[in-house]
């Protein structure tokens, strides 16, 4: 990932996805945007757990399809060890089955990857000035 020297004014995110594609996509787009540093980008919740406890970021974007632990239960821990990062759910899966639940473990958004491509980057800002982003709650 590229390095900026105002790294301390960026927005740390950390991408938890299973999918390689997808994962590189989202750092593509990402560090594309201004104020915006991927610090680290990860396939499964156990990693997404050491990378969070490991260096500090801002907002986590993370898939519901994970294995063993999957996106919600990793939203839970995520909150309950770091209770400022903001949380939001990046899944192929139906929002209106999964928002409450996400809701419920602390996330703070919600956003189909069918609708990525329009609404990924006003859902970040949104949740990131303390909003939610649920289309379905």
């Amino acid at each position: 990932m590229a390095s900026c020297e105002q790294t301390s004014a960026r927005t740390r995110i950390l991408v938890v996805d299973d999918h390689y594609i997808v994962r590189r996509g989202l750092c593509e787009l990402l560090s594309q945007q201004p104020g915006y540093e991927v610090g680290a980008a990860v396939n499964n919740a156990q990693q997404a757990i050491e990378a969070a406890r490991h260096e500090p970021f801002d907002l986590a974007i993370v898939d519901l399809s994970l294995g063993e632990i999957d996106g919600i239960e990793l939203t839970g821990r995520l909150k309950s060890e770091h209770p400022d990062l903001v949380v939001l759910i990046l899944s192929m899966h139906d929002e209106s089955l999964y928002a409450h639940r996400a809701a419920g473990a602390g996330a703070s958004g919600f956003v189909a990857k069918q609708r990525a491509g329009e609404m990924l980057l006003p859902a970040i800002h949104r949740v990131l000035r303390g909003e939610f982003y649920f289309s379905n709650l």
